[in-house]
Formats: structure tokens, C-alpha cells, sequence
């Protein structure tokens, strides 16, 4: 495949505030898809236009290694967070274009051997009461399958204390007792 081909060629952004897909494509209209990470994924997405975008748009498509340690060095006056968010959409979309150039899954790419592998639903949620949340889970487990479920105890940034007054003491047990014993659960205090 010629490497001038595999320039890349064009970086789109399709997001709201919840969840935003970047699509790559090079010269010879191979595309790959990804995504920046969520929460203000509007916001995100600029900066995969203003900051990731520039120093993206012209390079090797296969050389990921090299763009994803040069940017963030280009933009040290910009670090942390939204930078890596954006960052992320990129890395993801080259390792798919990349995966379906070379006709393997990423996990191939990146020297595994894919398999099944078990998921859970999650709540990001700390405002739904643990009622509302156990009817979730059942409906989640009764239409999708799922055997294990995730969900907030404690405040957003913790500090030892509960988002309401009593609501970890609850919704655990109210979890348990809904879903039963047969199910993995995690609670995530932050």
C-alpha cells in the first residue's frame, strides 16, 4: 500500500455533550472510527479540532506511537485532561483504521488473542433514589442479558461522606435484593 495513501487526510467530529465519534480517513478513503471520552464531549471535540487536529492532519495514519506522544508535547501549555479526552478519539479511530487495513481486531494488533468478554451495566448516576436504580438493573439484566452491574456509592469527589444522608447504606442491600445472588455487583465510591 503506498504510505502517501495513509496520510491522513480528514478528522470529523460527530458529538453532543454526552458522546462524541471521530472519524479519520486518509488519501485513499480508508477510514477509522473512535471516540473521545465522555462527559462535555462537545467541548471535547474542539479540541480535537483546534489541538489535536493540526499536528494529526498530513501525518502517517500508522504511526500512532509517534502522534500520540508528540501532541501532547506540542501542546504542553494546554496539559491534562481535555487534551488526553480528544487524544483519545484520535488514538482509537487510527487503531481501528489500522485493524481494518490489516483485516484484525485491535486486540490482535496489540498481540492478544480475542476472545469473549464480560460486561456490565453501569450507572453513572448518584441522583436516581436505589429503588429507581435496582427497577434499572432488572430491566437492563431482563433485556440485554447482563450478569453483573456497577453503580455510585459515596459523593462525587468522596470526602467520606454520602450524596444524601443514608443512600449507600440503601442502595446496596436494595441492589443485592433485587438482582439477587447470582449476579456480580460493584459499588464504585469516588
Amino acid at each position: 500500500m503506498n504510505s502517501h495513501n495513509l496520510k491522513i487526510h480528514s478528522i470529523e467530529t460527530f458529538s453532543n455533550e454526552y458522546v462524541g465519534l471521530v472519524r479519520v480517513r486518509t488519501r485513499d478513503g480508508s477510514e477509522g472510527w473512535g471516540q473521545v471520552s465522555p462527559y462535555n464531549a462537545d467541548i471535547t471535540s474542539l479540541v480535537v479540532h483546534r489541538q489535536i487536529a493540526p499536528y494529526a492532519l498530513g501525518a502517517d495514519a500508522l504511526d500512532i506511537e509517534s502522534l500520540v506522544t508528540e501532541i501532547p508535547e506540542r501542546e504542553h501549555k494546554f496539559p491534562g485532561s481535555y487534551l488526553r479526552r480528544a487524544l483519545a478519539g484520535l488514538d482509537t479511530a487510527l487503531w481501528d483504521l489500522r485493524g481494518k487495513l490489516e483485516e484484525k481486531s485491535v486486540c490482535e494488533l496489540l498481540g492478544g488473542t480475542p476472545r469473549p468478554l464480560r460486561v456490565y451495566a453501569s450507572s453513572m448516576k448518584r441522583d436516581i433514589t436505589p429503588q429507581a436504580e435496582a427497577e434499572r438493573f432488572l430491566r437492563l439484566r431482563d433485556e440485554f442479558g447482563y450478569d453483573a452491574f456497577k453503580f455510585r456509592v459515596g459523593k462525587e469527589c468522596g470526602h467520606d461522606e454520602d450524596e444524601w444522608p443514608g443512600r449507600t447504606e440503601e442502595i446496596v442491600p436494595a441492589i443485592r435484593k433485587a438482582l439477587g445472588d447470582e449476579v456480580d455487583i460493584v459499588g464504585r465510591r469516588k
